[in-house]
């Protein structure tokens, strides 16, 4: 095995991460990533398996950084602890992810990751569906999907098209706006 070094894998994700912003996952091309990391084709293959395992390298941490996200949201927001500490340090974690963030969210049709918005929506989902049913509170499946899709459309905005000094702001906005008296104005008497 040919020794990898740290240097040239960087160079390809770089570049890659280049080359999937402009073309997306699907149109991406590995000689177009081989040429921009000033790397030959073969050596490439050497360090990444394929287009799928470039892309992963490319989005994994951010990936595993929306699903802590999201899963903090929903905590904090159903908890009623509204926007907390925990929540607060994670959002700060945001620019160093946005690439990967942007990948996720807007080029990773056809990858392994294209649903990846349906899959943070379904936690956002099975948490409602979980709380609302600990307060004994009727879920509708409808309107509790419908709120977990905006409540992660909401976040993923905030985290990809806000400025970095707006979005603790507007995070407390957001949280205030879906989840202040929830389950009265959705399951509750409010019905």
């Amino acid at each position: 095995m040919q020794y990898q070094k740290e240097e040239v894998r960087n160079r390809i994700i770089n570049a890659a991460f280049s080359e999937f912003e402009k073309n997306g996952f699907y149109r991406a091309s590995m000689l177009q990533i081989s040429t921009r990391a000033k790397v030959p084709i073969g050596n490439l293959y050497r360090y990444f398996n394929g287009k799928e395992a470039l892309f992963k390298a490319c989005v994994d941490s951010a990936y595993s950084y929306c699903l802590t996200l999201m899963d903090s949201v929903f905590d904090a927001g159903l908890n009623e602890a509204g926007y907390d500490g925990t929540t607060i340090s994670l959002l700060k974690g945001a620019k160093s992810q946005g690439r990967g963030i942007n990948l996720l969210t807007e080029k990773s049709g056809g990858s392994e990751y294209s649903d990846f918005i349906n899959q943070i929506t379904e936690l956002g989902y099975r948490k409602l569906e979980e709380n609302f049913a600990a307060k004994g509170y009727p879920v509708d499946e409808f309107v509790a999907k419908t709120i977990a899709a905006n409540i992660t459309e909401g976040v993923l905005s905030v985290l990809t098209r806000a400025p970095e000094e707006r979005r603790q702001d507007l995070m407390t906005k957001l949280m205030n706006f879906y989840f202040r008296d929830l389950g009265e104005r959705v399951g509750g008497n409010g019905q």
